[in-house]
């Protein structure tokens, strides 16, 4: 304890304005909106099976980084004697490990996987050093938080990455089921209701993927030939007709998005069951009920 309050107490000794702004966007670029926005796009706008691979190693992580908070819970360094944090509006619950951490570095993991290029990988070591890091400049996390995040992080994106890899090639689907069932009994040992809605992330990916899967299939490298403005086929113009089926996707996907949760948050009541079963529906509909809608409307 004494050697992890030397290193936060040393991080906030070296604070400074400039400082401040740096760390405050690099912790700010791992937070759930900014996960769920570039996500999406890779998935509804780029590349169907790379969004799917990162939303898949997204939720895996989640869940497992709630698993352990909720069964550890290790307080924050928030309050301790000697430690001024910043930012402590967005360091909610526990604090072992670190969730930016172990976000950040499953998004950059997953990035570096599909990739594999020199810059991309240059970028992503320095996103993940740089948000774990600044949870420890904002004094929101003890460094073996981090330490775990990073290393929980890379581990298991790796091992999910190869179970997407192995169940969407050979379309064995009861992987995914065997996959929840540990995660679903981990729900006796946390004792946590905060982990049962979280879970709720999970069964939602697997249940929308297994649907997409097998009768949606919607693909993202098709353009939508009633979107065609120019009635011409040289490449540009069909580089315009593509972005702006994109745009189209992102903003229908991300409006009807947030209006199911927000609807779904109206009609359901507050509870561990319903939470679940809010957060698995939202999930299914932007994995399998976003893509349907795409067809309905030919944006596929």
């Amino acid at each position: 304890m004494d050697i992890q309050l030397s290193i936060l107490q040393f991080f906030q000794s070296i604070r400074n304005p400039i400082l401040n702004v740096v760390f405050l966007i690099f912790t700010i670029s791992t937070e759930l909106p900014v996960l769920v926005l570039f996500t999406a796009t890779m998935y509804w706008c780029i590349n169907k099976k790379y969004g799917q691979k990162i939303l898949f190693a997204l939720v895996g992580n989640i869940t497992l980084n709630t698993a352990v908070k909720e069964f550890v819970r290790a307080p924050r360094p928030i309050g301790i004697k000697g430690i001024d944090s910043m930012r402590t509006s967005t360091a909610t619950g526990y604090s072992f490990p670190s969730g930016h951490t172990q976000s950040a570095t499953t998004f950059w993991v997953s990035i570096m996987t599909i990739f594999k290029n020199s810059w991309v990988y240059i970028l992503g070591i320095i996103m993940i050093l740089g948000i774990g890091i600044s949870r420890l400049y904002l004094a929101v996390h003890w460094p073996i938080d981090v330490l775990c995040g990073w290393i929980f992080g890379i581990v298991f994106t790796i091992f999910l990455g190869k179970v997407f890899d192995y169940v969407d090639n050979n379309k064995s689907y009861g992987v995914l089921f065997l996959l929840l069932i540990p995660f679903a009994a981990a729900v006796y040992l946390v004792n946590s209701t905060e982990y049962i809605k979280i879970l709720g992330l999970l069964t939602g990916f697997i249940l929308g993927y297994i649907v997409e899967d097998k009768f949606i299939k919607f693909e993202t490298g098709q353009t939508n030939k009633k979107i065609d403005f120019s009635g011409k086929s040289n490449k540009s113009r069909k580089n315009k007709s593509r972005l702006i089926i994109n745009l189209y996707r992102l903003i229908i996907g991300i409006s009807t998005l947030a209006l199911a949760y927000v609807g779904l948050k109206y009609i359901m009541p507050s509870s561990y069951i319903f939470d679940y079963i809010r957060y698995a529906l939202v999930v299914f509909y932007a994995v399998a009920g976003v893509p349907a809608v795409f067809k309905m409307l030919n944006l596929d």
